[in-house]
């Protein structure tokens, strides 16, 4: 729960409806595995670029303005949503994710601008080096884990589209009994 005059705080790429869709479908599959996975709504699934936490509402409206002002002149470019795994390893699995291909130096570059814009305002470093991913779940125990292992290996491949990266939005996100609440503070929109 977010203290008192701060927002829970991030920055990401939002997906289309269609690749929600089709990743509640994997996530449909994947659930008849019967693992003790906490899945992740597919409508609150996004692209993060930066994860920063709680942040004082007046450094909001300066973080908004600080990316508005780094991303200008920054052009749109194609992803795909391709791929299951799990971190750290599918036969070990503790975060089920879909992989993101596509145009991704220039991801990790829009990644390194946020970074850097963050930094630029007091925010810590991430101390991991960005990894595209769309987490579809966290597994809580290991109840149920080999049969999960085995339901990855079908989907290693999946296919969910194409998507544009046209904008990178600031997110609230409100922590609630059913789950996080997601809500666009700003978007970028990329040229």
């Amino acid at each position: 729960m977010s203290q008192e005059g701060y927002i829970r705080t991030f920055i990401a790429v939002e997906l289309p409806p269609d690749i929600k869709e089709a990743m509640a479908g994997v996530q449909a599959e994947l659930k008849k595995s019967g693992a003790d996975v906490g899945w992740a709504r597919p409508e609150g699934v996004h692209l993060t670029l930066k994860f920063l936490g709680d942040v004082e509402n007046g450094q909001v409206k300066k973080l908004g303005d600080a990316l508005e002002g780094a991303l200008k002149g920054e052009v749109a470019f194609t992803l795909r949503a391709k791929g299951i795994g799990a971190f750290p390893t599918p036969k070990a699995p503790r975060v089920v994710w879909l992989g993101v291909e596509g145009d991704v130096k220039r991801l990790s570059a829009l990644a390194a601008t946020v970074e850097n814009v963050c930094a630029g305002l007091k925010f810590p470093r991430e101390s991991r080096p960005f990894k595209a991913h769309l987490t579809l779940g966290r597994v809580r125990s290991p109840k149920g884990r080999d049969a999960l292992a085995k339901a990855l290996e079908n989907f290693m491949d999946a296919d969910l589209g194409e998507f544009r990266a046209d904008a990178v939005s600031l997110m609230k996100s409100e922590l609630k009994p059913s789950g996080a609440v997601y809500t666009e503070m700003r978007r970028i929109v990329l040229k």
